[in-house]
């Protein structure tokens, strides 16, 4: 007891309890168990989110006939979007449902493992996966460079909002985790969509970032797309989730 017990005993303890309430050992673990999980989630994220916009960088320097879909603008305007959401959104999210109920991670047990970069990667990769779909069949409809720019980057912005929900929680579906209102995600996809419909549709704006918003049928795609993923991805969840939620 760290109010009642003696200075020996404070200083060959594991664990000082300052209030001398037992409780707050599980308040201790409730929150240390929620700063974990939201780490993990974040760092998922960054990796995830970072697979499609290096593919989409790269693509044209591996197929020379392809245009920079991708312009440096574009990727710091990702980033002011990227970093944000990993410092604030991730930290202020509720703990899972299950939080209490899990074992103990065992002590040899990686931080980030794995099993969680390898998943994060599959993650990345079908979203790349996604805007390319959309490009190409974008470009088969008959859509110009920069028109195809403006859809393919609408794609990504999309993909990311849909990783964003999807990765908020483990086992709440994006429906709970958009009902839950934590102030800071919603704060940040309201900014972001609105940022990229100014982009899109403001003269101005399209000069700087090599865009030319198409017509309403161009977007059918990357609507599409950002719905598939969604639905992949709380499969996903679903599917991988190995205890009930209570």
């Amino acid at each position: 007891m760290g109010n009642k017990g003696t200075d020996v005993a404070r200083e060959a303890s594991a664990i000082v309890l300052l209030d001398d309430n037992f409780a707050s050992i599980v308040s201790g673990v409730r929150l240390g168990r929620r700063i974990f999980d939201n780490l993990q989630k974040a760092m998922s994220y960054i990796m995830a989110i970072h697979m499609p916009i290096i593919g989409m960088a790269l693509l044209p320097a591996i197929f020379s006939h392809l245009p920079i879909l991708l312009l440096p603008l574009h990727i710091i305007f990702m980033e002011l979007i990227i970093d944000p959401v990993c410092s604030v959104a991730f930290e202020s999210e509720q703990d899972e449902k299950n939080i209490m109920s899990r074992p103990p991670h065992p002590v040899n047990e990686r931080f980030f493992g794995s099993k969680q970069i390898i998943r994060s990667c599959i993650r990345g990769v079908v979203l790349f996966l996604m805007i390319l779909a959309v490009y190409f069949i974008s470009a088969h409809l008959g859509y110009q460079e920069n028109e195809l720019r403006a859809i393919t980057f609408a794609a990504l912005i999309m993909g990311n909002v849909v990783l964003i929900l999807s990765n908020l929680s483990k086992t709440r579906n994006f429906i709970a985790v958009i009902l839950e209102n934590n102030i800071a995600t919603t704060t940040m996809i309201s900014l972001a969509l609105i940022m990229t419909a100014l982009i899109l549709f403001v003269p101005a704006l399209q000069e700087l970032f090599k865009v030319q918003a198409p017509d309403i049928k161009g977007f059918i795609a990357p609507v599409a797309g950002a719905a598939s993923l969604l639905a992949l991805f709380e499969l996903a969840k679903y599917v991988t989730q190995t205890k009930p939620v209570n």
